[in-house]
């Protein structure tokens, strides 16, 4: 499966990839040879390694703030220098980066940039529902949870941050360790003819019907600082000029500090 949407994606002339979870060589190498850019998210260092080891061109370190699925475990300013030391590749931060600061922090520790997810789900353009928006919005970051609940149509242990929710609640303390095969496969909603299950990996979109507060709302940790739904090029922007406006202040203080010096 995975080699033949390679092979349609080349031949379409799809120039840059992105690949996330097991590195597998094999992918890496047929996009390589015809000549495409690809980019490997990575959530442990051993996963750096062999991402770099297999001929990848960018990593993005994903922390375990990261809305949606999560690999790691390490927090994402405690991953981002990690793989910086261990690879003299690109490195690109992913994982609760909702603010200029946060992405002046990351480019401060050397990344070559940053990969958002959750500030722009929250966007007019994103294809998410309404509700999903909505619930961002009004939602912190203590309302998140690392759970493999949410697992079918994924391998066992596939973990995900969501927003709390009634099937998270009715987890109770057990929010790992969920057996996809043990699951029922229980029609809750549907996109047109397509059935959603009870435990799917499926979030709601804009096209979904049917019990919406039981999909899984892929949500990372800084989510506390998106208070509105606003067009894509607005929250790039707000980004982009929090960040350019704090580099200026530190690069002040510094040329102040060697000027008194």
């Amino acid at each position: 499966m995975l080699q033949q949407q390679i092979e349609t994606c080349l031949a379409m002339e799809v120039a840059v990839f992105s690949f996330f979870w097991d590195v597998v060589p094999e992918a890496v190498s047929r996009v390589k040879t015809a000549g495409g850019l690809l980019l490997h998210q990575v959530g442990t260092l051993r996963a750096a390694r062999e991402a770099e080891a297999a001929g990848a061109d960018v990593l993005i370190a994903q922390g375990q703030d990261a809305g949606g699925h999560v690999h790691g475990r390490t927090p994402t300013f405690e991953l981002l220098p990690a793989v910086l030391e261990t690879t003299a590749l690109p490195v690109v931060a992913s994982g609760g980066i909702c603010t200029g600061l946060a992405l002046a922090e990351a480019l401060a520790m050397g990344a070559q940039g940053v990969q958002c997810g959750t500030a722009f789900l929250a966007t007019q353009e994103s294809f998410a529902h309404d509700c999903h928006k909505r619930r961002i919005v009004d939602a912190g970051p203590q309302d998140t949870v690392l759970t493999d609940g949410f697992v079918l149509n994924w391998p066992k242990g596939s973990a995900v941050r969501v927003l709390r929710n009634s099937v998270t609640d009715g987890f109770g303390t057990d929010l790992m360790g969920h057996d996809p095969d043990a699951i029922p496969r229980e029609v809750i909603a549907h996109d047109d003819d397509i059935p959603r299950l009870r435990q799917s990996t499926d979030s709601p979109l804009r096209t979904t019907t049917g019990a919406l507060e039981q999909m899984p709302h892929y949500a990372g940790t800084g989510l506390g600082e998106i208070v509105e739904i606003v067009p894509a090029a607005r929250r790039l922007l707000d980004l982009c000029t929090e960040a350019a406006a704090l580099r200026d202040i530190a690069g002040r203080a510094q040329a102040s500090g060697e000027g008194a010096a």
